[in-house]
């Protein structure tokens, strides 16, 4: 099991790194205006934990053969005999759910910085 969480932690980390790298470069590209830079942040970072939240609704739905942990598990190769594909969709949606919070966490963060900057405005 502990292989499983690493590799579905590896696959959610790996898409909200480039998620996160296309939020920086918005606020970089903004950075002129420091409280349009953090509101825009903190809007993509909530929408971002939003898409997060759907997979993790979703993940117990879908088809544990179409997904990319499964293609690291070497297409179930790794895996027990007999393991129950729900456990897979289940790690998925903790994962998930866990990276969500995290965004949520970053955009509140940035939702106060642009307080921060509104006020001191």
């Amino acid at each position: 099991m502990d292989r499983i969480e690493y590799l579905a932690d590896l696959t959610v980390k790996r898409g909200c790194g480039f998620a996160l790298l296309a939020i920086g470069t918005v606020m970089l590209g903004l950075s002129y205006d420091m409280l349009l830079c953090f509101k825009s942040g903190a809007i993509l970072g909530a929408l971002h934990g939003s898409v997060l939240g759907v997979f993790a609704y979703n993940a117990p739905r879908w088809n544990h053969r179409s997904t990319e942990l499964w293609t690291l598990l070497n297409k179930g190769a790794d895996l027990p005999p007999d393991y129950p594909p729900e456990l897979l969709l289940e790690v998925l949606r903790k994962t998930y759910t866990r990276y969500a919070e995290y965004s949520g966490f970053i955009a509140l963060a940035l939702s106060i910085g642009a307080a921060i900057v509104w006020i001191v405005r």
